[in-house]
């Protein structure tokens, strides 16, 4: 199998806008709300909030953007880090997204749909768990499903990027349908009241709510998260210099939309005092407007969100290890393509084996807590890349750049930075933990880079 085949440009601007959508929503707007209800002051400042993520976001959406037009090629990130800073630097994003980053998230989304999947059988079927003999891996039927959906949507990577996309769509358009059901009919809904939404804002407001807001906020930009998944398929977005910057405004703006709808549905079955702690917020809403007949209707719009947004962390995820493995600097049969689909089937099939792995072995969480500084570390410094490559503005011309510069990617830098030491304030030791967990890469590093320059001396 040659390692100089190309993945081809088969995927459309709507392709990338509902792999965007896709991957942004998953079970965090049916969750974070009931833990932002913590920390506001009003239902007006809940609202306010949902709408500055979604203009960061948007602001973010459009760093990446340009950052894209300037390379577009699969891999993202890798390429930004590397060609700005340093390819240590752009290697070690490589091997936190296959470590931790991106087959933890593949690992915690599989288990997350195994959950709502699991509420469907029948509860013998559902808690049945057995050990392993010799290895002493307990095996339960959650698990058995998540790594089992894992090896479905892989198996439709690897036959080709369209067929993959089909799903991909498919998923995304029921599941903005099924999200505007549950809008519309919550409207509709005699057990509603919009008296939920007062006062709409504080009689006083101190610091102390600032500080409050903020650590909100981190919720927010969280749900927010996955809008990047497109640049890592850059190469196979066809005019990747027009359909990207289009495809992130017009997802990023989609999903901001449902975000507020769905907020404002919340405060129709809850004020604001009665909302906080409430995990499942999404659930306890639909039960109080349309009555406990529909949980079963729950339980498949969340598996559909779920399915869209492990479907696009698949299909992205194993492109960065291609990247890598085309240079050289990770294994390198990742690098290769399948002579018949031209796909990274080997990429995507070492992810497979890895997330497998971490599910079965219950760690993905653990590891996880110890990444979320390292990767809002990562995205600060890619933001940082757009400012580099600015400054050397006839390396690298762009198609498409950002309107308004530099303050859109200034915003997002100085919100990242700050969303940055704010984490490493609150919790600092699982911080150290995942830079150690991120440096452990650089023996692998400088093991290949010497390989790669031996082979070619």
């Amino acid at each position: 199998m040659k390692t100089n085949a190309q993945l081809l440009p088969r995927l459309s601007r709507r392709d990338a806008y509902l792999l965007i959508v896709g991957n942004i929503i998953g079970i965090g707007i049916f969750t974070t709300s009931g833990y932002i209800a913590n920390y506001v002051p009003s239902s007006g400042w809940m609202l306010l909030l949902w709408l500055l993520g979604g203009f960061l976001t948007f602001c973010g959406g459009l760093t990446y953007a340009e950052l894209a037009s300037r390379f577009p090629q699969v891999g993202g990130d890798y390429h930004y880090l590397t060609h700005a800073f340093h390819p240590a630097l752009g290697f070690l994003f490589g091997w936190s997204t296959f470590v931790v980053t991106y087959t933890g998230s593949i690992a915690t989304i599989a288990v997350g749909f195994a959950y709502y999947f699991a509420n469907l059988l029948p509860e013998g079927i559902r808690t049945a768990a057995w050990q392993l003999p010799l290895v002493g891996i307990e095996m339960s039927v959650l698990k058995v499903s998540a790594v089992s959906i894992t090896l479905l949507l892989t198996l439709i990577n690897v036959r080709g990027v369209k067929s993959a996309a089909r799903v991909q769509n498919g998923l995304t358009l029921l599941g903005i349908l099924v999200l505007l059901g549950f809008v519309f009919s919550s409207l509709i809904s005699p057990a509603g009241s919009w008296g939920n939404l007062k006062p709409l804002w504080p009689a006083a407001f101190s610091f102390s709510h600032l500080q409050a807001l903020g650590v909100a906020f981190v919720g927010i930009y969280f749900t927010y998260s996955g809008w990047t998944a497109v640049v890592y398929i850059a190469g196979e977005i066809r005019d990747p210099r027009k359909n990207i910057p289009a495809a992130m405004w017009q997802g990023i703006l989609t999903v901001m939309l449902l975000y507020l709808a769905m907020n404002l549905v919340y405060f129709l079955a809850f004020r604001l005092g009665k909302m906080a702690n409430v995990v499942d917020i999404g659930f306890r809403t639909l039960q109080h407007v349309q009555g406990d007949k529909w949980s079963y209707f729950f339980n498949i719009m969340i598996m559909l969100a779920v399915l869209s947004t492990l479907n696009a962390t698949i299909l992205s995820g194993a492109r960065i290890y291609y990247a890598m493995g085309r240079e050289r600097r990770f294994f390198r049969f990742t690098g290769e393509l399948s002579p018949r689909n031209r796909t990274p089937a080997k990429a995507l099939w070492l992810q497979f084996a890895w997330t497998a792995l971490l599910i079965f072995s219950g760690s993905f969480n653990q590891l996880l807590t110890y990444t979320v500084f390292v990767m809002v570390l990562f995205a600060f410094l890619a933001g940082l890349a757009l400012f580099v490559f600015r400054f050397r503005e006839k390396k690298h011309p762009a198609g498409f750049q950002i309107p308004l510069y530099p303050l859109p990617p200034l915003i997002y830098v100085l919100v990242t930075a700050w969303i940055l030491l704010n984490t490493l304030r609150q919790h600092p030791g699982e911080s150290l933990a995942g830079v150690a967990l991120v440096l452990s890469g650089l023996p692998f590093y400088w093991y290949w880079t010497r390989k790669t320059t031996a082979s070619a001396l």
